[in-house]
């Protein structure tokens, strides 16, 4: 028997025989056989993922060929989030009967003749796939006719497979029925999310075309109930009411700005409509709706100085440029686009946006500023003198008398008073100003509130968990944050029912896709103090608000809450995302970092605070208060040993 050694190191020898060899050497000399290239069985069926992923994909695609038709009115009818059935009915152009069944196989377009024609491609659809990608994963019904014919034909197919095609009388026009989508592909039709997901994804695709095309009447129902119904109009912001309401349309202007090769106009919103998330505005190119980084970015920045921080701008823009200059053929939705000169698009967008805000809201804004602040002239001329009145030199001759108070008692009133040490305070409103002296920095007293000029962090004395006395930081923000998420959370599972009835209910107007996200989770938003009732159509009436909310904002402020929340849970059940949707709801609600408190707001907050399950974090995991002990301090100070 043979044997063969490896390796060099003692530690590592190991022993095989000849016939343990004999495979490996084998497999050296005569390689494993290399599979055949064949056609993949099926392969449309996976091809068509590419394109249709759910219910709105089909949506997109069919409500695209309606417009390439030119149809005048286009009607959607959907059930059951379109897992039943998807039907679009047009006033178009129809399809030639000889042409109906050339039109379900694959790369197949009336629409362009090679790749030479995207470079002025001037229709949505222009790849050919679409139709064969549907037929593929559903059952599809069709009739279609054109005026220079006396009948139509009328196509049943089956995953792909033609089972009928009949001549037959019908109205000029296309209607496409799309039934039992991923009917043999059961692992994609698993996938599908909950109804009022895909809805609310099938809502936003056409509520984006109602919007690209307002000369199309667009009509939108789901199980028999009419979502929305947009005219033709050729007036934009008539649309704007029609889908997203009057509220909306009340506040958004006009622009229009038109050269060679390159036009840009639509509507933009004030900051009354800025929203948290960018979901809500559109952008449309050469009448196709899109998604870019690039120009979302350089209207954003336009706004530079309107908005407050972490706030996205509402607009509904249409760009127009040469069709050789953007590439639409980058991505299986076309969704995404590529531009030929991405700094020339950039500071074109940037330079006609950054005008038009400044001519619509800074220039007026800043008068209206003018007029509030002349009737305070005196203060503001008089401002430098009272910077300067605020530092107090310090020299041999004089100093400012302090005495001393016990002001930890006289703050914590009814609260526990661990010790009571005097604190320092000033005889005078001494906190306000500055000791300004050579070779010295400008310090001050803090309030004896023990807020800090920033208004968002309170220094508090006290002894920690160990015993240890010391300097307690709290953050006003983290710490009202927490309060309010074990507010929520106690509200919605229940043990504890806390609303207040308003005197005057008040009417928002909702988007579709919001109206259904509410409507599918009105019970659980009721749980968390909200009471919501439908008063038809996309609006609905506001009777009670959580008593924790003391004060009724401002309606956009709901119109944002309600916003935010569909978008939180578009696509996922209420249920998964509660915590996510409470965190948001406590954030909303909290004292701010910038908010000025006094004596009795600190303590409420402490108290409350004291209350809590968990105190020492806020909704999201931050600390709401840092503790410094005095050990700790000596030794900054050099005073250990």
């Amino acid at each position: 028997m043979y044997y063969f050694k490896f390796g060099n190191n003692e530690e590592y020898i190991r022993f095989i025989t000849i016939n343990d060899l004999v495979p490996l050497l084998l497999t050296l000399v005569m390689p494993e056989k290399i599979r055949k290239i064949q056609k993949i069985k099926n392969a449309d069926k996976i091809a068509a993922g590419e394109v249709i992923e759910r219910p709105a994909n089909v949506v997109k695609e069919l409500i695209e060929n309606s417009i390439d038709a030119n149809s005048s009115e286009i009607r959607i009818i959907v059930k059951r989030a379109g897992k039943t059935s998807i039907q679009v009915i047009d006033k178009g152009q129809g399809i030639p009967p000889d042409e109906v069944e050339i039109a379900f196989e694959r790369h197949t377009s009336s629409k362009i003749r090679s790749i030479e024609d995207l470079d002025q491609l001037s229709t949505l659809g222009f790849r050919g796939e679409a139709l064969a990608s549907i037929a593929a994963v559903s059952k599809v019904e069709i009739t279609s006719k054109t005026r220079n014919n006396t009948k139509g034909k009328k196509l049943i197919i089956e995953g792909g497979i033609i089972k009928q095609s009949i001549d037959i009388s019908c109205p000029v026009g296309t209607n496409v029925k799309i039934s039992s989508l991923f009917f043999n592909i059961p692992a994609r039709q698993k996938f599908l999310k909950k109804d009022n997901t895909e809805l609310g994804h099938i809502t936003d695709i056409i509520q984006r075309y109602a919007l690209a095309h307002p000369e199309i009447h667009f009509i939108y129902r789901h199980n028999d109930l009419d979502i929305i119904n947009s005219p033709a109009s050729d007036d934009l912001k008539t649309t704007i009411f029609h889908i997203y309401g009057k509220e909306t349309a009340k506040h958004v202007h006009e622009f229009s700005h038109n050269e060679e090769n390159f036009s840009l106009y639509g509507l933009i919103g004030s900051s009354k409509l800025s929203m948290k998330r960018r979901s809500k505005s559109s952008l449309f190119i050469n009448n196709r709706y899109v998604i870019s980084d690039l120009v979302f970015k350089a209207v954003q920045e336009a706004y530079k100085g309107v908005l407050m921080v972490g706030k996205f701008p509402f607009f509904i823009i249409y760009m127009n440029l040469d069709p050789s200059s953007v590439d639409f053929n980058i991505h299986p939705k076309k969704l995404q686009v590529r531009f030929e000169n991405d700094d020339y698009v950039y500071n074109k967008v940037y330079n006609i946006m950054r005008d038009v805000v400044e001519n619509q809201f800074m220039t007026r804004e800043e008068s209206y500023s003018e007029m509030d602040l002349n009737e305070f002239v005196d203060v503001v001329s008089d401002y430098n003198q009272q910077d300067e009145s605020n530092e107090i030199e310090l020299n041999d001759t004089g100093r400012e008398e302090l005495i001393e108070e016990n002001v930890q008692t006289r703050f914590l009133g009814d609260l526990d008073v661990i010790s009571d040490k005097s604190s320092i305070v000033p005889k005078i409103a001494f906190g306000e100003k500055y000791i300004s002296s050579p070779n010295f920095p400008k310090v001050k007293l803090i309030t004896p509130t023990g807020q800090l000029s920033n208004n968002v962090y309170i220094l508090l004395e006290g002894i920690s968990e160990d015993g240890e006395p010391g300097l307690y930081i709290l953050d006003q923000h983290a710490a009202s944050e927490r309060i309010t998420k074990e507010y929520f959370l106690d509200l919605y599972h229940g043990s504890r029912k806390s609303v207040q009835r308003l005197i005057s209910p008040l009417k928002i107007e909702l988007s579709p896709s919001e109206k259904y996200f509410l409507l599918a989770n009105i019970s659980e938003i009721r749980k968390l103090g909200f009471e919501f009732d439908h008063f038809g159509g996309n609006t609905f009436i506001l009777r009670g608000i959580p008593t924790i909310i003391e004060k009724v904002p401002k309606l956009e402020i709901f119109n944002e809450i309600v916003s935010d929340l569909t978008e939180i849970g578009r696509d996922q059940s209420f249920q998964v995302v509660e915590e996510q949707i409470i965190n948001y709801l406590a954030c909303h609600k909290s004292i701010r970092g910038g908010d000025d408190l006094n004596f009795e707001d600190i303590k409420i907050l402490i108290k409350k605070l004291s209350m809590c399950k968990d105190p020492f974090h806020c909704a999201h995991g931050r600390p709401t208060l840092k503790f410094f002990s005095f050990k700790e301090l000596d030794k900054i100070f050099k005073r250990t040993g």
